[in-house]
């Protein structure tokens, strides 16, 4: 089995998020991703049991962000862009005002994660209420949650070759996808050691797991019981194309858990706590090459057309 995924390459600022209904059949020119799905996983099994449902429509809701790699401009239009949305939220009355001092410094090139953090907080604690809200206001709640994790980082002072990520979520014609809840067996599954062209289960819940928390120094959380684990599979998918994927410091992650005393509030031992990702799949290269891909990739900005191909 193979997941097929069609990106549009007309020249466009990707928005911070975006839903639409796919397929998309008047772009002029796309470019096609192919995934090998990772054979005998019982946690890859139930990834496409889940797409079979939302993609058997013959159209489907889908969800994504495309992150490339950014320069020190658009790092400030980020800061300045948080800024805009706090102010524009503090306008309405539909949704509580924002903090005034969690305003990020735009000279400051050193991550605020204190401000982060509360502000990430103030979208998982108002976006449970979204029913409520026009979706102007929804989409200016995610985007504060994305721009929150783009920043929490820190800066970039040089960028890598061909950078390029996405998380997609599908849904079909219902409000919310079917999940399946993760079993220790899943949990199993696991893994830390990323790869360029891994296709991994993506977080699916608002707010952070435990890892996050430790590399955002948010204990906050950990003394309030607030961490949010992974616990379902579902039909959302994080592209890993990176020039140099994601690491996962166990080591700093085991120090800051003993530093704090995490073990006074959770069983950090229990399978839920597994560091990393379901690695779904990983990118077919036959016929083209890693630097062609890449190449590619660089010219992507959208989403077109997903697919399961049974082959």
């Amino acid at each position: 089995m193979k997941f097929k995924i069609t990106l549009s390459q007309t020249p466009m600022m990707p928005p911070i998020i975006r839903t639409i209904m796919l397929p998309i059949t008047d772009t002029d020119k796309t470019y096609s991703l192919t995934y090998n799905l990772t054979e005998n996983c019982n946690t890859t099994n139930k990834f496409i049991d889940l797409c079979s449902d939302a993609l058997h429509t013959p159209t489907y809701q889908c969800g994504y962000n495309i992150y490339k790699e950014i320069d020190p401009d658009t790092y400030v239009f980020l800061l300045n862009r948080m800024n805009s949305i706090i102010e524009t939220i503090n306008t309405t009355d539909e949704v509580p005002s924002i903090n005034k001092s969690l305003i990020l410094n735009v000279g400051s090139r050193l991550a605020e994660n204190s401000k982060l953090n509360k502000l990430h907080l103030y979208f998982e604690r108002t976006i449970k209420d979204e029913k409520n809200y026009g979706s102007h206001i929804s989409l200016l709640l995610e985007e504060i949650n994305q721009i929150v994790h783009t920043l929490e980082g820190g800066p970039i002072t040089q960028l890598d070759d061909g950078g390029f990520q996405a998380s997609i979520r599908l849904a079909s014609d219902k409000p919310h996808a079917y999940t399946i809840p993760l079993t220790d067996e899943d949990y199993g599954n696991f893994k830390t050691d990323h790869q360029w062209g891994d296709m991994l289960l993506d977080y699916y819940r608002v707010g952070k797991d435990l890892y996050n928390a430790a590399t955002t120094n948010d204990i906050t959380l950990v003394t309030t019981r607030g961490l949010c684990q992974q616990n379902t599979v579902h039909p959302a998918i994080f592209l890993e194309c990176h020039a140099k994927p994601y690491e996962y410091d166990t080591d700093f992650y085991y120090k800051w858990c003993d530093t704090n005393n995490v073990r006074d509030y959770y069983d950090i031992d229990l399978p839920m706590f597994a560091l990393g990702r379901v690695v779904l799949g990983k990118i077919d290269t036959t016929g083209t090459t890693q630097e062609e891909v890449i190449k590619e990739l660089s010219k992507c900005s959208g989403i077109t057309k997903v697919e399961l191909v049974d082959e």
